[in-house]
């Protein structure tokens, strides 16, 4: 490895290592981090833990937005040296949709997705973190009336 490459990734860790967020490498399927305590969430899981705004209720077939923001208590920063890297959105545990960001965080993490189903279902987000990982969202039951 070339010395400029070691002292970029020692310093990664080393700023990792100390916000006291565990950091991971790309999630295999299931393998993400989740809030720990919804009473108590830690600042690190107040900036990556996704938050999940759509209706409670849809009709079959019925197309409707799920938005997904990074941070379901504060904005993650996206700045040139910490910034996402993608959103996912699961639906019953398989990935529906996605988008990706181009590194240096000059985009703001958010992504509006739109959908259809034709059963009640469970939604989830994923988003991934350069420095802290792989996270998903606490899960979201939507109900669809068929007709």
């Amino acid at each position: 490895m070339r010395r400029r490459e070691f002292i970029k990734y020692t310093v990664a860790a080393a700023a990792v290592a100390s916000t006291g967020v565990k950091q991971t490498s790309k999630a295999s399927a299931g393998n993400y981090l989740r809030l720990a305590n919804k009473d108590n969430p830690s600042v690190g899981e107040q900036k990556h833990v996704p938050k999940l705004t759509l209706p409670k209720k849809v009709t079959d077939m019925e197309w409707f937005e799920v938005k997904v923001d990074v941070g379901f208590m504060k904005e993650h920063p996206s700045t040139p040296e910490h910034w996402i890297t993608m959103i996912q959105l699961l639906v019953d545990g398989k990935e529906v949709a996605r988008t990706e960001f181009p590194a240096g965080g000059v985009t703001k993490p958010t992504a509006v997705f739109m959908l259809q189903l034709n059963k009640t279902s469970v939604i989830e987000a994923v988003e991934d973190c350069n420095l802290h990982g792989t996270w998903i969202s606490e899960p979201a039951k939507i109900n669809v009336t068929v007709i």
